[in-house]
């Protein structure tokens, strides 16, 4: 049998057009699978991203009640912020928070040095908000912890994939904080201030308070430290009075350049008793009066007394009191009321690394473990001292100062010679493995000076970033003095125009609680 060309047997025989009736349902299929896929796969990623963000506020939150004795316990604080309940804190509807758990620890700072977590809480509380961590007498002695972590689970309901038999897909994150530093964590804190004659010199016309603005950048940085103290913790928060409790945030003063030595053969030193680094001068006094009047100063290799005030926590009489004018640290830094304030008598010019050392060494002699040690160093210019005569060793009992151990300072390189002081101040381990955090604030240095140091890329702004500790975006602050230099401000420095600006973000860094890694625990 033969068939014409144009029949239809042989296209019904060989052709195949008729496969696109199998085919058209299995690429539905796969269109649908992908859609499947692509979409529930980017709500999942999405609501991955809200479990992470809650799971991280809900470490952190946790982190600052640990630290605030008379509020709710840390674990409910961290389920408040969970968002597992629809009146929580960071709720999403489309996230079905099936579970927060909570945990503690107490992480050693000398094991994870560079995370700067605060020492542990110096007791555990059974009705919080201080959990019990298993006691380590190495170090944890008090059975305190100093960080959480929270673990959440959720479940996401699927669009497409339920075609396929998947309706939920499970999901979990983990974050981890430290407690903050009010409260549980007290604090050592030595303020080191720049009171040469060039901070009592002119007005800083973008410092004001209440209204005011005709103050010396002296004056400003005085305001600064008053807003300081007035943010800081003297006594636990559920006390109304202080009284004779334990105090947590003690606050010293040390200036430089420093009051007149022991040394009585440089002949400027009247009814000189004996002093040392670590002890007040007999003319403290003459800074903390009011009206404050100049102390005799003496030259940098002089041995002279850096220190004004020790470690006090009288300047207010409970956490929630105003400053008490009744201090003598308030008085010192008394600018703007009743004639107080310390004066800045000047006159052997800028020279920071005798005062950086005396002060590491007050902080050393007055440690106490699960103490965190601060020093805050403020000054406005150039290391250029020529007033650097006298015959006292700078000397230090432990440890090496780059250059400078067992000699006199140089009247050259003083820039570096500061930087060395403060790194030398920073390396100090003390027993419970802490070590000086240091806040540098540049109150318009300039960019270019250290003529005494040969390496030409040493500027005051370097000095200054390197007196800080790391990083920089944390420690080391700039801000303009319009009196002295026309609103000069350091690069690589957290820029902030107003110096009260600075201690309140100084007070905020050592209160808050900051994400660690989860590898800790």
């Amino acid at each position: 049998m033969s068939f014409s060309k144009g029949s239809i047997v042989p296209r019904l025989l060989t052709g195949d057009c008729g496969q696109v009736i199998v085919l058209v349902p299995a690429v539905l299929a796969l269109l649908l699978a992908s859609s499947a896929f692509v979409i529930d796969m980017g709500n999942l990623y999405w609501s991955y991203q809200e479990l992470v963000s809650a799971t991280q506020a809900a470490a952190r939150a946790g982190g600052g009640a640990m630290a605030t004795p008379s509020g709710p316990g840390s674990t409910a604080v961290a389920t408040l912020y969970s968002g597992q309940a629809s009146g929580d804190y960071n709720y999403h509807p489309n996230l079905d928070i099936t579970g927060v758990s909570v945990t503690y620890a107490c992480v050693d700072p000398a094991s994870y040095p560079n995370l700067k977590m605060p020492p542990c809480a110096t007791s555990p509380n059974v009705a919080n908000p201080y959990p019990a961590c298993a006691s380590n007498p190495a170090y944890n002695k008090y059975s305190g912890c100093n960080a959480i972590q929270v673990t959440e689970t959720a479940q996401v309901t699927t669009f497409f994939a339920k075609v396929f038999g998947v309706t939920k897909l499970n999901i979990s994150a983990t974050a981890s904080a430290s407690a903050s530093g009010g409260g549980a964590i007290p604090y050592h804190i030595m303020l080191v201030l720049d009171t040469t004659a060039s901070m009592g010199s002119g007005t800083d016309t973008g410092c004001t308070s209440s209204g005011t603005g005709s103050y010396t950048p002296e004056q400003c940085a005085q305001l600064g430290v008053q807003t300081f103290l007035s943010e800081l913790a003297p006594c636990a928060t559920n006390l109304s009075s202080c009284g004779s409790a334990a105090a947590v945030d003690e606050v010293g003063l040390m200036v430089f350049p420093g009051t007149c030595s022991q040394d009585l053969s440089m002949g400027n030193c009247p009814n000189a008793t004996t002093l040392t680094n670590t002890t007040v001068s007999q003319y403290a006094s003459d800074d903390t009066s009011c009206p404050a009047t100049d102390p005799p100063i003496t030259q940098y290799n002089n041995d002279p007394e850096y220190l004004v005030i020790p470690f006090l926590n009288d300047y207010r009489t409970s956490d929630t009191a105003a400053l008490n004018w009744g201090s003598a640290l308030v008085d010192s830094v008394g600018a703007g009321t009743d004639n107080c304030g310390m004066p800045t008598p000047g006159g052997v010019e800028t020279f920071y690394a005798g005062a950086i050392v005396a002060a590491q060494q007050y902080l050393t002699a007055n440690h106490a473990n699960n103490v965190q040690d601060v020093m805050i160093v403020l000054s406005d210019g150039d290391a250029n001292s020529t007033h650097m005569g006298g015959t006292v060793p700078q000397t230090v009992n432990s440890g090496n100062i780059a250059n400078m151990n067992g000699n006199l300072f140089s009247p050259t390189q003083q820039c570096q010679q500061a930087v060395e002081a403060a790194d030398w101040a920073k390396g100090e381990k003390q027993s419970d493995g802490t070590a000086t955090e240091v806040y540098s604030v540049s109150y318009g240095s300039e960019t270019s000076g250290c003529d005494t140091d040969t390496t030409p890329t040493t500027t005051p702004c370097a000095t200054m970033q390197g007196i800080a500790s790391a990083p920089p975006s944390q420690y080391f602050f700039s801000v303009p003095n319009a009196a002295q230099s026309g609103g000069t401000t350091c690069g690589g420095a957290v820029s902030i125009a107003h110096l009260d600006q600075v201690f309140t973000t100084i007070t905020g860094d050592l209160f808050s609680s900051r994400l660690i890694p989860n590898i800790v625990f």
